[in-house]
């Protein structure tokens, strides 16, 4: 055969059999990238077959790819974010079937004459162009349409969030946002809130693609208000920072309970910012429900002892937050048991409140977490 002979005979072969080599392309794909579940085979094998053909007819004619070969990158591109798969494991899906279909051609090349392998290597100038050309038009087409999904998904979590904060959980405009967003409006929701500090839509768009799942993420006043059904609320705080301050609401079913766990966290949102952590409406649910009536409750529970003995203070809060446990609250604050019974009953002494009884216990926290609260309120321009 002549030069030219050899690969453009393996080239006409390979288009004869490019089904069968898509095949192989798709089934290795499928299995390096679990991601692609949400692609049909048939979806996946004709668009395949449209890129791997124009690809051989590229090797065959020793040509870079043309306006119409960037086009189908450009559909393709924004069609898999559309369908959320990741960029890094679509422009590793094109990795994968530009070196099988690289590896086949130099097969049947080799095949035909095996002492011409040097004659292939001016393909791989062309193979480096296309796939340079091809994953650039692929990523082009997937950010442009990420850019266009992020637009409509904020305006979606805008009306939902602001409906349930506002009273509207059974409006028709809710449950379209919610169901926009793929929520189930039946299933259970659970809804986080922190600081908003210094969030750009650019970090809330951020937070949004790493969370798996249904999710509506908003900035909402002075807060960020992160809605989400079947994903852990740790899997959240996760990704706020290693110390988040943050208030976690109760899962609750229905449009009506998201409501709710939004009303949840706000109150554990305004507990945490006081202590500096992230605070769980479900554990602390008494003095986040108390904090709005801080002011109103100063006269039951005032006292300056957290100012002026704070590890006493620390003694109560541990003893509140290990079960009433002596040794469990000693081991917490690594001193002896006999001490920290020394410093509950110096509590008792000073506050005249018994922290082991459940009126003392409750004044005394409502003290510590409500009372400072409501003074720092009063003191805030």
């Amino acid at each position: 055969m002549t030069r030219s002979d050899v690969v453009n005979s393996a080239c006409d072969e390979m288009l004869r059999d490019v089904e069968a080599i898509v095949a192989r392309i798709v089934a290795q794909i499928r299995r390096e990238f679990p991601e692609y579940t949400v692609v049909t085979d048939a979806e996946q094998t004709a668009m395949v077959v449209d890129e791997m053909r124009n690809l051989i007819l590229g090797f065959r004619d020793r040509r870079p790819p043309a306006v119409g070969d960037a086009a189908h990158g450009e559909m393709l591109g924004r069609r898999r974010a559309e369908q959320g798969i990741p960029i890094e494991t679509l422009l590793g899906a094109y990795n994968t079937g530009y070196n099988i279909l690289w590896n086949d051609l130099r097969d049947r090349a080799l095949a035909r004459d095996p002492s011409r392998e040097a004659e292939l290597l001016p393909l791989v100038n062309v193979l480096m162009a296309w796939l340079r050309s091809m994953t650039s038009t692929v990523a082009e087409g997937y950010a442009a349409a990420t850019a266009a999904r992020d637009e409509d998904r904020l305006a979606l979590a805008q009306t939902f969030v602001t409906g349930l904060s506002h009273g509207g959980a059974a409006s028709d405009a809710v449950e379209a946002a919610a169901r926009g967003l793929g929520f189930d409006p039946a299933g259970t929701f659970q809804v986080i809130c922190a600081s908003a500090g210094d969030v750009t839509p650019h970090s809330l768009q951020d937070l949004r693609r790493q969370l798996r799942g249904p999710a509506a993420v908003v900035a909402l006043g002075r807060m960020v208000t992160i809605t989400v059904q079947r994903i852990p609320a740790e899997a959240v705080l996760d990704r706020l920072g290693e110390t988040p301050i943050a208030g976690v609401g109760l899962a609750r079913a229905g449009l009506a309970g998201a409501a709710e766990s939004l009303t949840d966290a706000e109150r554990a949102l305004a507990l945490a910012e006081r202590r500096g952590t992230a605070v769980h409406f479900e554990h602390d649910w008494l003095l986040a429900t108390l904090l709005p009536q801080a002011s109103r409750l100063r006269p039951l529970a005032e006292a300056t002892a957290a100012e002026n003995h704070p590890h006493l203070a620390e003694a109560v809060r541990a003893y509140a937050g290990h079960h009433f446990s002596i040794t469990a609250s000693a081991e917490a604050l690594h001193v002896h048991a006999n001490t920290v019974k020394y410093r509950l009953t110096r509590w008792q002494e000073i506050t005249g409140w018994d922290p082991r009884t459940l009126d003392g216990l409750m004044r005394s926290l409502v003290s510590l977490d409500g009372c400072e609260a409501g003074r720092a309120d009063v003191a805030r321009p």
